[in-house]
């Protein structure tokens, strides 16, 4: 209980800070928003840096075509991480099954499955032709411990307890509706990278910016106003709608749905503005008795007293992992 009230007080502290930041215009430049994140989140990133070293240091901002372009080297690392995490928990779970919703091509998912060949990898996604035409460009077979399933995450259909649920980048409130399969499933980790940020709440409006990723971003948003209007399941849900937005009682306490959904349009632009969104999924889910570590839009939490009674779990790697390339 200690550790969860601390955690809970430090997030809270970086919430809080990173809102008033928000309200008071200090966003969307690059080097003064540095600076406010490293001072606003110092506690949150020494918390994971010492139980996951070697966080890729970027050069690029993340607000910028060049940060989302190197998330692929967080991804990486994160792929490691999970490794790392599994194969010294084995014994201890109840299942070697890791879930991979809203896994597009199923990429991440298969490197993971050729790395942990003792666990069974299942993807999911609401396109199965997606992952189909993946696994037929890259002429190579899947790993016999990988399977796809067609699902909709916002109402999954996959019956199996997984003991981890990971995922690389779920679009906006797909990666909430992951979050809460986890947490209904009491999956014992969730280990993920968020995306997207202006998309939770169905919102599909960003600031006008003379940016490339900018308008990249409103090309994309208008595609996703199709898909909402016409394809259900694909990226929006009733049941994430604007108003379940800030998702934690302690975010609901300090700000509200037309203020989180003015910071989702901001949001690719501003570092600052990503993070309060994450901050607010760190809160739930350590209201839902998640043992919680955050780190540029990189999530690590655990159901379970394990993690924390073990060593930490990377004085096994090797110096190829730890250049963090792909397996």
């Amino acid at each position: 209980m200690e550790n969860e009230h601390s955690r809970l007080q430090v997030g809270l502290a970086a919430f809080a800070g990173l809102l008033d930041e928000f309200r008071r215009g200090n966003i969307a430049h690059r080097r003064r928003e540095k600076a406010t994140m490293d001072r606003h989140t110092a506690e949150l990133c020494q918390m994971w840096d010492q139980r996951f070293p070697g966080f890729p240091q970027e050069r690029f901002a993340y607000a910028s075509a060049g940060g989302v372009r190197r998330r692929g080297v967080r991804d990486a690392y994160l792929k490691t991480i999970i490794v790392e995490l599994l194969e010294a928990e084995q014994h201890n779970l109840p299942s070697r099954t890791v879930v991979n919703p809203a896994c597009v091509i199923g990429r991440h998912a298969r490197d993971v499955a050729r790395r942990l060949r003792d666990f069974r990898v299942i993807a999911t996604d609401i396109f199965p032709w997606s992952n189909r035409l993946y696994e037929r460009a890259i002429l190579r077979r899947s790993p016999e411990n990988y399977t796809f399933h067609q699902d909709d995450i916002f109402e999954p259909q996959v019956q199996v307890p997984p003991s981890a649920v990971i995922f690389f980048g779920a679009c906006g409130s797909l990666s909430d509706a992951a979050m809460d399969y986890t947490i209904r499933t009491g999956c014992p980790y969730l280990m993920c990278r968020t995306c997207c940020h202006d998309n939770i709440g169905g919102n599909t409006q960003i600031t006008k910016k003379l940016t490339l990723l900018n308008w990249f971003f409103r090309f994309k948003n208008l595609s996703y106003s199709w898909a909402r209007k016409r394809l259900k399941g694909h990226y929006f849900s009733a049941r994430y709608s604007a108003e379940q937005y800030p998702r934690s009682r302690a975010a609901r306490s300090m700000s509200n749905s037309k203020e989180f959904m003015e910071i989702s349009r901001n949001s690719v632009d501003s570092d600052i503005c990503r993070a309060i969104i994450d901050l607010d999924r760190y809160l739930y889910l350590i209201e839902n008795r998640y043992d919680v570590w955050y780190k540029g839009e990189l999530f690590i939490a655990t159901g379970t007293t394990q993690l924390n009674a073990h060593c930490p779990p990377f004085a096994r790697m090797t110096e190829k992992d730890r250049s963090f390339k792909q397996a």
